[in-house]
């Protein structure tokens, strides 16, 4: 039996489009954010477009990778005042 592996096709807001060879590549590509919420995708079979955020093979593929932007913030900070507590121990 020959398995026929489905492509998908994604459109962004420009009308540009782009083939991607299979789903771990669609995962990858919008996990990274190289594919917003908005973006249109299909199987390269089907006819109609779905948004990538409500594209269902995609559903929670973000949802791992969001940091508290408070998270974010503190951490910076916290790297911030170390960096400037090793200034001064160095500076003397």
């Amino acid at each position: 039996m020959i398995r026929i592996k489905t492509r998908y096709v994604v459109r962004n807001a420009r009308g540009e489009e782009l083939v991607v060879p299979s789903l771990a590549d669609l995962h990858a590509l919008y996990a990274h954010g190289f594919l917003h919420d908005d973006d249109l995708v299909r199987q390269e079979r089907s006819k109609s477009f779905v948004p990538a955020g409500r594209f269902p093979a995609l559903h929670g593929v973000r949802a791992a990778r969001r940091e508290s932007p408070l998270r974010v913030t503190g951490l910076v900070l916290a790297l911030l005042v170390l960096a400037a507590v090793l200034g001064l121990v160095l500076a003397r």
